[in-house]
């Protein structure tokens, strides 16, 4: 009886030991949240990790829709007797690749990278064939050329005057969409590649042709990985820019954007042309942002095409039609204001002079040709813009930027983000060609930059680490504390009742079965023995 007694106190044991085990379990759970764990460990940016895998080459299908502005009336406008028709063509729609290459992660928690940026016509989503669609626009590099002269002296500008008209470079091509975006022939284009090959370092122009160069122009980037490392000394930034995971740190080698302006400090040295508007440290690329963003936080995208970096602002919070948490952002009001409506433009007026509301000086980036930003159908511009020229409609709707993110993650949901690039003429004296361009803003194209599905691979990533395992872990904390005090409280009742009633008091069970009697089964012992 003893030895049944210890059997059933190590089998109590044991069960309560489970118990409180699956206890432990689900206060493990509650206090130290292993999801959070899996999250910080599976989407840090470290070699070998899921999240640099998809880093490395996005899977986002991102499209580049241009619009161009084919001039309807360009003889009329030549001649004086109206002003610019436009009329706009598109979309013509290419899709971009991007692939991060030659990354080195460094000892002081950043990452280097080299970005390549590749374009491939889509024409299942484009209006028309861009290679037989033909259009009339102006002639850029003879507008451009002579416009980026202008300070020059008048016998520099009369040369150029007399060599364009004997070249026989017009006002205005007519070629096709492809050729306008990727490469023309122009006799002035060809001889100055020949002449100044320093300035000109092209043969042919074309207008995207030009952004794609400079975007894939040895771009060397450096981004904050591990903050916690090293931590930014530079005081143009807050705190919590200095601290912000995945923001650019370096930009070929430097902080700042040395064409607006910027630079490079000696030891402690304060200098007084370095200011926010030229940083670059403490903006980000676009592919990837902190996590755990917050609500009302402002943020800026820096893309060397775009030459100087583009502000966001929060605008609200909801879910995507997948049904992820996100906020959503947008260009900020003052993004395109004078430098003195907005402090942080100031760098951007050149030689003190800012161009209207609603545009951004390029000229630095683009050959000192007079290429200038603004929104499509210049939105939020300056109404004389709009006035100099027939066939613009400004529509928010269609013609604002919008950013969408999933805040814990940092992960871009979707994007749109939309650029018009202008030619800004001056008062052009010396050609009767540009003469009747002066001082307009030439609208020439706009893009639209466009991610709108969010791929599988990042679609199930966030399905499971956001819809199926937070779901899974609260299931499994119930079920391990239910099972638990189950457990416990029934295996403590059993033990108890078991000690205070340690001999079995049951009567015994009897078994009764019948059994057939014989004749002599009814007589008693003695009437047997007689008979014997």
């Amino acid at each position: 009886m003893q030895f049944t007694f210890l059997t059933k106190n190590a089998r109590y044991l044991f069960i309560t030991s489970l118990g409180m085990a699956l206890g432990m379990a689900s206060c493990f759970i509650y206090f130290l949240d292993p999801l959070k764990v899996l999250i910080n460990k599976v989407t840090s940016l470290s070699p070998g990790s899921l999240a640099f895998s998809l880093w490395s080459n996005p899977p986002y299908d991102i499209f580049a829709k241009a619009y161009i502005y084919h001039v309807t009336n360009a003889e009329a406008f030549l001649s004086g007797k109206e002003k610019l028709r436009l009329e706009e063509k598109g979309p013509y729609v290419y899709k971009e690749s991007i692939h991060n290459t030659q990354p080195k992660f460094n000892d002081n928690g950043t990452l280097t990278f080299i970005p390549v940026r590749y374009l491939e016509f889509i024409p299942e989503l484009s209006v028309a064939d861009p290679k037989t669609e033909m259009i009339v626009c102006p002639n850029i590099p003879l507008l451009g050329i002579t416009a980026a002269l202008q300070n020059y002296s008048m016998f520099v500008n009369l040369a150029v005057s007399s060599v364009s008209s004997y070249l026989g470079s017009p006002s205005f091509v007519n070629t096709s969409v492809h050729d306008y975006l990727f490469g023309y022939d122009d006799p002035l284009v060809s001889l100055a590649n020949k002449v100044v090959p320093n300035w000109i370092d092209f043969p042919r122009f074309g207008i995207i042709d030009r952004l794609l160069a400079l975007d894939n122009s040895s771009n060397v980037i450096t981004i904050s990985v591990d903050p916690s490392k090293k931590v930014s000394e530079n005081t143009l930034l807050t705190l919590e820019e200095r601290t912000r995971a995945y923001a650019i740190q370096r930009w070929n080698g430097s902080p700042g954007l040395k064409v607006w302006g910027y630079k490079e400090p000696q030891g402690n040295e304060t200098v007084q042309e370095n200011s926010r508007c030229n940083l670059v440290e403490g903006t980000f690329e676009g592919l990837i942002f902190p996590r755990h963003l917050k609500r009302n936080t402002t943020f800026k995208l820096y893309r060397r095409a775009f030459c100087r970096p583009v502000p966001f602002v929060y605008e609200s919070e909801g879910y995507t039609n997948e049904g992820f948490h996100s906020y959503t952002y947008t260009v900020a009001d003052n993004f395109l204001a004078k430098g003195s409506e907005n402090p942080e433009n100031q760098c951007f007026c050149l030689n003190g002079n800012c161009l209207p509301r609603g545009l951004g000086d390029m000229t630095p980036c683009y050959y000192d040709i007079p290429i200038v930003m603004s929104q499509p159908h210049f939105l939020n511009a300056d109404p004389s813009l709009l006035a100099d020229v027939d066939g613009l409609s400004p529509d928010e709707e269609k013609h604002n930027t919008k950013f969408i993110i999933h805040p814990e993650m940092g992960l871009p949901l979707k994007a749109n983000m939309k650029i018009q690039i202008n030619l800004r003429m001056t008062d052009t004296k010396y050609n009767h060609k540009t003469r009747p361009f002066n001082n307009l803003t030439l609208p020439l194209f706009w893009v639209e930059l466009n991610a709108n599905e969010i791929p599988s691979s990042i679609y199930l990533y966030l399905t499971l680490l956001y819809h199926v395992l937070p779901v899974v872990q609260e299931v499994m904390m119930y079920v391990f504390a239910l099972s638990s005090i189950i457990i416990v409280s029934s295996t403590a009742y059993k033990f108890l009742f078991a000690v205070s009633n340690p001999q079995d008091t049951r009567r015994p069970k009897i078994n009764y079965r019948i059994v057939p009697l014989t004749k002599d089964d009814l007589l008693c012992p003695d009437e047997i023995m007689i008979r014997k």
